[in-house]
């Protein structure tokens, strides 16, 4: 006897229709919660195919129960902290080649002042003041998803205050701020 076979076909259209209906309704605030976090469109439209290419595998997984906004928005979370650490670890092998070469070798431009400050902190620095400031988490809420203790992430979270407004105050004067010489 002959097993009657699922139409591969079928299931995809289903499935893309799924996914098609879940992007529809949270796309774009999912698009809206990265970009408020990382400043750039190009990559917050990255981190939500990434995202909804994740919710995809949920859905297939016959797990499409578990797909809630607040799930894509931790997945998105997650996926632009990951995007931090890659960052991070490209702005080490830069800075191992600059040391490396004879010639200087150009840094990387940034956008603006903030985009600039924010670059230059650790990742753990730029997850504080991202959980703390753009997510509106408490500091036992930061602690908790960056797994510190409390006392850690008062102390994380000052240092990393105090290390952005020094990179921002280093910054350029054209970006809007007076500066005055005496």
């Amino acid at each position: 006897m002959v097993k009657p076979q699922t139409n591969v076909h079928q299931l995809g259209g289903a499935l893309n229709d799924v996914l098609g209906d879940l992007f529809a309704a949270e796309g774009s605030a999912v698009f809206g919660f990265l970009l408020a976090r990382c400043g750039s469109r190009d990559l917050a439209q990255d981190l939500v195919a990434e995202t909804f290419m994740h919710a995809g595998d949920r859905v297939r997984a016959g797990r499409g129960s578990e797909v809630t906004p607040a799930w894509l928005r931790t997945v998105a979370r997650r996926r632009l902290i990951d995007e931090w650490r890659r960052q991070a670890r490209g702005r080490d092998r830069f800075e191992r080649l600059r040391l490396q070469r004879s010639e200087p070798v150009p840094a990387p431009d940034a956008d603006d002042a903030v985009d600039r400050a924010l670059a230059s902190l650790s990742t753990r620095q730029r997850a504080v003041l991202t959980l703390r400031y753009l997510d509106d988490y408490s500091v036992t809420e930061v602690a908790e998803a960056l797994d510190l203790s409390y006392k850690a992430a008062e102390s994380l979270l000052a240092r990393a205050k105090r290390s952005f407004a020094d990179a921002y105050e280093r910054e350029d004067p054209d970006e809007g701020r007076e500066t005055t010489n005496a």
